[in-house]
């Protein structure tokens, strides 16, 4: 078990460190790793090795994460990725050997579930922060995870059935909850199409006259996740309760109190799916909590197999006005209660939006409007921080716009949609889109 991956862990690193350098990294911290590995190669002498090895590997975690935070996200220098995946791993493999007989002696009443939930948190924080970054590390932390999940499935109630949701008053269906009453009116609706064949769409995509937002029905009836994902019991369990997940907090990332964390799949289900279903603390300014544009899929490749990757993201857009398309398809989970908002923003690449559970109300906007949307970025005396940051998103509260502040916002042209269960919305690049969940919402954005 742990023993064959461990094996496996030291080829990996013998063969190649890439970034992790004592010129790189520094001779504190790369002597410290290279302990750390020495440590690994003697574990399974005694338990006192792998204790030692645990607080080893969890210095260098909270060292290298100090380091990752200290650039901005795109200009982390690649040795402190690979130095904080190669310490998560160490950690892994240290706490999981704790809970093998022989190693470790433990109370007769602990069966070393906490330890491995510990080992699980280490495997999904390198997934997470840095990618698994090195060469072959992705792979041992896959079969880490795979190896740790076995171990533990099935110790305990994954998140309150369903017939204590129904008891206390929330929906066993996700996506139920939507009141019609509540229900924005379309007065500029967004044509809607029944499986366009590849060619229809293809031309519409690369036609700069008509390259126009659609609605496209029957093309992922067939996903399982349409079936699967309405039940939030079948989503913790294909997730794993304890996989680490980052959320955003907050009504909207423009609001300043917006903040990220992370969470276990079954804290963010039971804190806030469930608990603003149930309006545990009756409080209605409790912060809503958003799994947002995050690659589950690669970090948990068995949701992945819930969904496929449509056809339509294989027609090839044309590399103009300044487009340039992604080396693949990039694909992004949206998950959260009703009431979530993206305030009104472009993106990088075209983008298919397939709605798998619950509505979102959306609302798109031309590039040639661009002018009365007011981005950020866009006042004299703005900071080119601010630009920077969100210069791909408007300062307008779309649904309650304050027109003395923002008067041009009033002429803007736009269309709009209720997007339901199983249709999929075509977002042009460069096109501007608002959205907000009428209901508990999954969804999965490609970038193509």
């Amino acid at each position: 078990m742990f023993d064959a991956i461990v094996s496996k862990f030291q080829r990996v690193w013998s063969a190649n460190d890439s970034e992790i350098t004592r010129a790189n990294c520094g001779h504190a911290p790369f002597s410290r790793l290279v302990e750390a590995r020495r440590l690994l190669t003697t574990v399974l002498s005694g338990s006192s090795t792998a204790r030692t090895l645990a607080v080893q590997s969890d210095v260098l975690m909270d060292y290298s994460r100090d380091m990752l935070h200290s650039f901005p996200y795109r200009d982390v220098p690649p040795c402190w990725r690979e130095l904080y995946t190669d310490a998560g791993i160490l950690k892994a493999l240290a706490l999981g050997l704790l809970t093998v007989p022989g190693i470790a002696d433990r109370s007769s009443n602990d069966d070393g579930t906490g330890l491995l939930k510990q080992a699980l948190l280490a495997c999904d924080s390198v997934l997470v922060m840095s990618g698994s970054s090195g060469p072959g590390r992705k792979a041992i932390v896959y079969e880490l995870i795979d190896l740790i999940e076995t171990m533990i499935e099935g110790r305990q109630e994954v998140v309150p059935s369903a017939q204590k949701r129904a008891k206390a008053g929330v929906s066993v269906k996700l996506g139920e909850e939507v009141d019609q009453k509540l229900l924005p009116e379309i007065r500029y609706p967004i044509p809607r199409l029944h499986l366009p064949s590849l060619d229809t769409f293809q031309q519409h995509v690369n036609s700069t006259s008509s390259r126009t937002p659609i609605i496209i029905s029957g093309a992922i009836d067939h996903w399982p996740a349409r079936e699967r994902w309405i039940d939030l019991d079948t989503i913790c369990r294909t997730a794993g309760p304890d996989r680490l997940v980052p959320i955003e907090i907050g009504s909207k990332y423009t609001d300043e109190e917006w903040t990220q964390k992370l969470v276990t799949m079954r804290e963010f289900i039971e804190q806030y799916i469930i608990g603003r279903s149930c309006g545990e603390t009756g409080d209605e300014q409790k912060p809503v909590g958003y799994l947002a544009q995050h690659d589950l899929f690669d970090q948990i490749p068995r949701l992945r197999r819930d969904i496929d990757i449509p056809d339509y993201c294989m027609v090839g857009p044309r590399e103009q006005d300044g487009y340039q398309p992604p080396d693949d398809v990039l694909l992004n989970a949206w998950f959260g209660p009703q009431g979530t908002v993206s305030p009104m923003h472009t993106d990088p690449y075209h983008n298919l939006l397939a709605q798998v559970v619950g509505k979102k109300y959306i609302r798109l906007y031309a590039p040639k409007e661009t002018a009365k949307l007011y981005c950020y970025g866009s006042d004299e005396g703005s900071q080119a921080e601010e630009a920077n940051m969100l210069g791909n998103t408007s300062q307008v509260d779309v649904e309650h716009p304050d027109l003395n502040q923002y008067p041009l916002f009033a002429e803007a042209e736009y269309v709009e949609a209720i997007l339901g269960p199983g249709e999929i919305l075509y977002i042009p690049f460069q096109w501007w889109h608002y959205i907000r969940s009428l209901s508990t919402s999954f969804s999965v954005s490609f970038w193509f």
